[in-house]
C-alpha cells in the first residue's frame, strides 16, 4: 500500500510537470544581424508570434513537449525542440535557392529566381509611405520602365500609367492592365493601400502575352492580404497630413502688374509711357489710387488636411483564414469646395471544406464621395485690379466694377455645387479542386458593380444660372456592370529530378456593361434644395448604353532542366465583341528561355556570383482599346423642335441622325510585338543586386482616327494603318553598403530610357516622295520617323537684341524684344515648311532611393528625376499676359533700359511665335519622399498586449529643382480658361499599431 501511494505521487508530480506550461523568449538573427517580422509559431497550433524590430520575441502558452516553428521568406524554414530551454536564441540561414520568394505571375506563382519574363515586384513597404488613395502615384520610381504622369490633382483625382512607353495611338490604348487578386479591374484606385500585400508589374510580352488582348501595354498584379495561420492579430494605421501650396513662379503683385500694363503701352519708338487713363479702365484707376491690390491664391487657396484610418484582423488555422479591414480617409482640398471621402470594407476568406476542396471568398465594399470646385476658376492670370469684397466684407458679383460683367470667382464659387457619390461592391467567389497534389481545377466568378451619380448645380445667382433660369442643375448617373467567369486547370507532373514541368489552361469570358442617363433642369423653384428641388425646364435628356464582351482561351507550358535551363511558351486567342464580324478574333503566342548560370559547374565555385540568368523573350499581345460599335454604323440623338402656333410654344419630338463616325466594317486588333533580352544578378554575398533590360516593341494595325471631308456626311473614322516602334534599356541595382547588427544601409539605383517613333503611317506620299503626315482628333500631328508625342512648330531662338540682323532674318519686320525663330530654309519669311518637330516625352528617367536603419529608427529618402522632358507653358504662349491684360507668371522681360535674352518685350498687340517660346524644358529632380520613423520597443507596451508600434513622419514633394514654371513641372500652370488644380506639398505624421 505503501509504494502504491509513492508510485502515485510520482505519477501526478510527472504529470503535472509535463502539463505546466512556460514563456519562451529569445533573438532570431541572420549573419548580420537580429531579424524583425520572423514568423515563431508552436508546432501543431495557431499559438504565434513575430519578432520585434530588435529580432526580439516572447510566446506564452509552451510546453517542454513543443517544438518552435521559425519562418521568414528567403530564409531556411527552423524546427527547435524546447525542452528545458527558457530562452532560445537561433540564427537563421539564408534559402539555399537565394531568391526563391514566391511572387505572383499571371494565372499562378513562381519562384522568383525561376521567372524568365521581365517582372518587377514593387516594394509595398516604402510605396505606401505617400498619403494618398491614388495608388499610381505610389509607383512612381519604384519599377524600372514604369512612368506615372499626375493626372489631376484635386482630392479624389488620379494619375496616368505608362509601361515602356506608348505603343498605341488609340484614345486610353496606353493604359495598363489592372489584375487585382486574379481579376481584371477597371481602376486602381480602387484598391485601399493597406490592403496590398504585393505588386508586380508584367512588362513584356512573355510574362503578359497570358492576358492576350488586354495587355500590350503592360500588366500590373496587385495581391491583397490574407488570412495567415497562427495567433489573430490586430493591425491599425493611422496618419493625418497638412497640405500646402508649392510652386516655382510667382505672379505679379499689384504694382508689378500696373509696371506691366504701362510697359506693354510704351511708345516703342520715343520710349514715353502713354498716360494712365488712356490704359487703365475709371476703376483701375480708382483701385490704383486707393491701393486696392488682391492676392488671388491668398484669397482662394487655403491649408487642407488629410487624415486616414485603417483597421484590419487577421487569423488563421490550418483549415480556415481570415482577413478583414475596414478604412477610411478624407481629403480636404486646398480650393474650397473640393474635397473626397472613402470608406472601404474588405473580407477575404479562405476555408478548406475537404482534403481537396478549398473555398476562396473576397468582398470588397466601397463608398466614396467627391466635391469639385466651380469650374472656370481662375487664380493664376486674374487681374490684381479688383474688389471682390465690398465695404462691408461681403462679396460683391462684378469684381472689376458695375460696369464689367465679368463675374467674381469667389462668387461662382459660393454659388455652385458639384458632388459625386460613388457605391462599389465587388465579389469574388472561387473554389479548387486538387485532384492530386499536382493537379488542380480552379473556378472563379466575379461581379463588378459601380453606381456613380453627379449632380451639378449652379444657383440662380451663379453667372451660369441666373440668365433667366432661376437656377440649372445636372443630374447623371453611371451604372458598370462586370461579369467574369474563368476555368483554369493546372498540372505540375514530377517527371524526374532534373526535370520541372508545369501546365497551365485557361478558358475565360468576361462581360462588361455601362449604362449612362443625364438629366438637364432650368426653372429651380428653391435654391436651398439645389439639383434635388423640382425644376419647371427639362433642357436635355441624353442615355448612352455599351456593352463589350471577351471570350478566351488560352495555355502554358514551362519547363526547367537541371534548375539552369528555363523555358516557357504562352499562347492565347481572344475574341472581343467590339471589332468586325470578320476579324473578331485574334491569337497572341510568346516564347522565353532563362539559363541560370550561377548553377553551371564553372560558376558554382565562384563565390562573388550569388545569382546570374540570362533571359530572352519574344512574343505578341493585343490591344482592343476602342469603343464598343465602333465598327458599325449608329446614330446620334438630334430631337426635332416644333413652334405649336395654337399653344404659341415650343415641342420637342424624338429624332436622330446618322452618327459624324464614319463605320469601318474590317477594324481589326492592334498587335503589339516585343523583343525582350535581360540579365539579373546578385554579386558578393548580395552585396549588389539588380537587373538591365533592353527591349524593342513594334505596333502595326494601329487603331488610329483620321479625320475626312465634311462632303462624306461625316467627321471622323477610325482604321487600322501604320506601325509604331518603342526600343529602351533599363536598369535596376540595390547595393547593400552596411548590414551591420544595430545598422544597415541599402542604395538603390533605377533607371529607365525609351524612345518611340512612328515607322510607318497610311503609305501615302506627297510630290516629293515623302510620307503624308497625320493630324489626328485630338489634334496630335503624326509624321514617320517622330515620336508619338510631338510639338510642331517653328524653333525658338531667343529675342531679338539691339544690332541684330533682323532685316536679313525670318521675320524682317519684328523689333528689338520680339521672339526669334529659327528660318529653317533660309527664305526670309517663316511658315509650316519652317516647322521642325519637338519629342515631349523625357530621354530619361530614374529614382535614388536610401533606406537606412539604425537600432529602432528608420530614414527613407526617394529622389525622382525627369530629363529631356519638354512642354508648352499655356500661360506663357497667351498674347494677353504680353500686353498686360492678365496676370500670369512673372518674367523679367525685355525693357530698352535691361534687355532681356530669355524673354519678350510687353506690347500692345500680340507677339508671334509665342507658342516656340513657350516650349520649355520640363526637366526636374525632386525630393519625392523622405520618411523618418521610430519603432518603440515591444517592452515598454507588451503589457497591454502590443506587439509592435510605429511612429513616423513624412514629408512629400518637400523639394522640386525645375525651370518649368507651374503648380508642379507635370501639369501645366492653366487648363482652358482656368486654373489647374495645383500639386501640393505633404507634411504627414502617422502611426502603425500591432496588437
Amino acid at each position: 500500500m505503501r509504494y502504491g501511494i509513492v508510485k502515485l505521487l510520482v505519477l501526478l508530480c510527472t504529470t503535472y510537470g509535463f502539463s505546466q506550461t512556460k514563456t519562451i523568449t529569445g533573438t532570431v538573427s541572420d549573419n548580420t544581424g537580429p531579424m524583425p517580422g520572423v514568423n515563431v509559431l508552436i508546432k501543431g497550433t495557431t499559438n504565434g508570434v513575430v519578432t520585434d524590430f530588435d529580432g526580439m520575441f516572447n510566446i506564452d502558452g509552451v510546453s517542454n513537449t513543443d517544438v518552435l516553428i521559425f519562418s521568414y521568406i528567403g530564409f531556411v524554414t527552423q524546427e527547435v525542440p524546447v525542452g528545458a530551454q527558457d530562452v532560445i536564441n537561433i540564427v537563421l540561414q539564408e534559402d539555399t535557392q537565394a531568391l526563391d520568394e514566391v511572387i505572383v505571375v499571371g494565372y499562378g506563382t513562381q519562384k522568383k529566381s525561376n521567372v524568365i519574363g521581365s517582372v518587377t515586384s514593387v516594394e509595398v513597404e516604402e510605396a505606401t509611405n505617400v498619403p494618398t488613395t491614388n495608388v499610381s502615384e505610389m509607383l512612381r520610381g519604384r519599377a524600372a520602365g514604369v512612368q506615372v504622369n499626375l493626372g489631376d490633382a484635386r482630392p479624389g483625382g488620379g494619375s496616368n500609367i505608362v509601361i515602356r512607353g506608348n505603343v498605341s495611338v488609340a484614345p486610353n490604348g496606353n493604359s495598363p492592365l489592372i489584375i487585382v487578386d486574379g481579376l481584371p479591374f477597371d481602376n486602381l484606385n480602387d484598391v485601399a493601400p493597406d490592403d496590398i500585400a504585393n505588386i508586380e508589374i508584367l512588362k513584356d510580352a512573355s510574362s503578359t502575352a497570358i492576358y492576350g488582348s488586354r495587355a500590350s501595354n503592360g500588366v500590373i498584379l496587385v495581391t491583397t492580404k490574407t488570412g495567415r495561420t497562427g495567433k489573430a492579430t490586430i493591425d491599425y494605421h493611422g496618419y493625418t497630413t497638412i497640405q500646402t501650396l508649392t510652386k516655382n513662379f510667382n505672379q505679379y503683385d499689384g504694382q508689378q502688374f500696373i509696371d506691366l500694363r504701362r510697359e506693354a503701352n510704351r511708345n516703342r519708338f520715343t520710349g514715353a509711357y502713354l498716360n494712365d487713363e488712356n490704359i487703365f479702365s475709371p476703376f483701375e484707376l480708382e483701385a490704383i489710387e486707393n491701393r486696392n491690390f488682391v492676392n488671388w491664391e491668398d484669397l482662394v487657396l487655403r491649408d487642407a488636411v488629410i487624415q486616414s484610418h485603417s483597421l484590419s484582423f487577421s487569423s488563421g488555422t490550418e483549415k480556415t483564414k481570415i482577413f478583414s479591414s475596414v478604412n477610411y480617409f478624407t481629403q480636404e482640398g486646398i480650393i474650397p469646395n473640393s474635397s473626397f471621402d472613402r470608406g472601404t470594407f474588405k473580407l477575404n476568406i479562405e476555408q478548406q471544406l475537404t482534403d481537396k476542396l478549398v473555398f476562396r471568398g473576397i468582398l470588397n465594399y466601397q463608398n466614396a464621395n467627391q466635391d469639385r470646385e466651380t469650374g472656370g476658376l481662375n487664380f493664376t492670370t486674374i487681374t490684381p485690379l479688383a474688389k471682390p469684397f465690398d465695404e462691408e466684407g461681403e462679396l460683391v458679383k462684378f469684381y472689376l466694377g458695375p460696369s464689367n460683367t465679368a463675374v467674381n470667382p469667389l462668387w461662382d464659387q459660393r454659388e455652385s455645387t458639384d458632388e459625386t457619390k460613388i457605391n462599389l461592391t465587388d465579389i469574388n467567389l472561387s473554389l479548387v479542386y486538387n485532384f492530386t497534389p499536382n493537379l488542380s481545377y480552379t473556378l472563379k466568378t466575379f461581379l463588378r458593380n459601380r453606381n456613380t451619380n453627379r449632380g451639378i448645380y449652379r444657383s440662380s445667382l451663379h453667372s451660369a444660372g441666373d440668365e433667366g433660369m432661376d437656377g440649372l442643375g445636372v443630374l447623371s448617373n453611371t451604372l458598370f456592370k462586370q461579369v467574369l467567369v474563368e476555368n483554369i486547370l493546372s498540372y505540375a507532373p514530377q517527371i524526374h529530378e532534373n526535370h520541372a514541368l508545369d501546365l497551365t489552361a485557361v478558358q475565360a469570358f468576361d462581360e462588361q456593361r455601362n449604362e449612362y442617363t443625364q438629366i438637364d433642369k432650368s426653372g429651380f423653384t428653391y435654391d436651398a434644395l439645389g439639383y434635388n428641388g423640382n425644376a419647371t425646364t427639362l433642357l436635355n435628356n441624353p442615355r448612352d448604353v455599351s456593352r463589350r464582351r471577351l471570350l478566351s482561351f488560352l495555355g502554358r507550358v514551362r519547363y526547367g532542366y537541371l534548375d539552369r535551363y528555363l523555358l516557357e511558351a504562352t499562347a492565347r486567342a481572344d475574341g472581343a465583341s467590339v471589332f468586325a464580324e470578320n476579324n473578331k478574333w485574334g491569337f497572341f503566342p510568346a516564347v522565353s528561355v532563362a539559363w541560370k548560370m550561377q548553377n553551371e559547374p564553372f560558376l558554382q565555385n565562384v563565390e562573388a556570383i550569388n545569382e546570374l540568368k540570362l533571359r530572352v523573350s519574344y512574343g505578341a499581345t493585343g490591344n482592343q482599346g476602342i469603343n464598343p460599335l465602333e465598327s458599325l454604323g449608329v446614330a446620334d440623338n438630334l430631337p426635332y423642335v416644333f413652334y405649336n402656333t395654337s399653344t404659341q410654344s415650343t415641342e420637342t419630338v424624338a429624332g436622330s441622325t446618322a452618327s459624324s463616325r464614319l463605320p469601318n466594317p474590317n477594324l481589326k486588333w492592334e498587335t503589339t510585338t516585343t523583343l525582350n533580352t535581360g540579365v539579373d544578378f546578385r554579386l558578393f554575398n548580395n552585396f549588389f543586386e539588380g537587373s538591365v533590360e533592353y527591349y524593342k516593341a513594334n505596333t502595326t494595325d494601329l487603331l488610329l482616327d483620321r479625320t475626312i471631308a465634311g462632303t462624306t456626311g461625316f467627321n471622323v473614322i477610325r482604321f487600322n494603318v501604320g506601325e509604331v516602334q518603342n526600343r529602351g534599356v533599363e536598369a535596376t541595382l540595390t547595393s547593400n553598403l552596411i548590414r551591420k547588427q544595430n545598422f544597415r544601409w541599402s542604395l538603390g539605383l533605377i533607371f529607365s530610357s525609351n524612345r518611340n517613333e512612328v515607322i510607318s503611317l497610311t503609305g501615302e506620299t506627297d510630290e516629293n516622295g515623302i510620307p503624308i503626315d497625320i493630324t489626328d482628333t485630338s489634334g496630335r500631328r503624326l509624321s514617320v520617323g517622330q515620336s508619338l508625342n510631338p510639338i510642331w512648330g517653328p524653333k525658338y531662338d531667343g529675342i531679338y537684341q539691339v544690332g541684330d540682323d533682323i532685316a536679313g532674318s525670318g521675320n524682317p519686320l519684328a523689333q528689338a524684344g520680339d521672339v526669334r525663330v529659327v528660318d529653317q530654309d533660309g527664305n526670309g519669311q517663316i511658315d509650316d515648311r519652317d516647322n521642325v518637330f519637338i519629342n515631349a516625352d523625357p530621354d530619361w528617367y530614374g529614382s535614388i532611393t536610401n533606406t537606412i536603419s539604425y537600432k529602432n529608427f528608420d530614414l527613407f529618402a526617394d529622389i525622382f528625376i525627369v530629363q529631356g522632358a519638354t512642354k508648352l507653358n499655356p500661360v506663357l504662349a497667351n498674347g494677353e499676359l504680353w500686353k498686360g491684360a492678365i496676370n500670369g507668371i512673372r518674367t523679367k522681360y525685355y525693357t530698352p533700359e535691361y534687355p532681356s535674352t530669355e524673354y519678350p518685350r510687353p506690347k500692345p498687340d500680340t507677339h508671334l511665335h509665342l507658342y516656340s517660346f513657350a516650349v520649355r524644358d520640363a526637366s526636374y529632380v525632386r525630393l519625392r519622399t523622405l520618411t523618418l520613423g521610430y519603432n518603440i520597443p515591444r517592452e515598454t507596451f507588451s503589457k497591454i498586449g502590443l506587439q509592435n508600434a510605429k511612429v513616423y513622419v513624412t514629408g512629400t514633394n518637400l523639394f522640386t529643382f525645375t525651370d518649368f514654371r507651374s503648380y508642379s513641372p507635370e501639369q501645366n500652370p492653366v487648363n482652358g480658361e482656368e486654373t489647374a488644380f495645383p500639386e501640393t506639398r505633404n507634411i504627414t505624421l502617422g502611426i502603425k499599431l500591432g496588437f
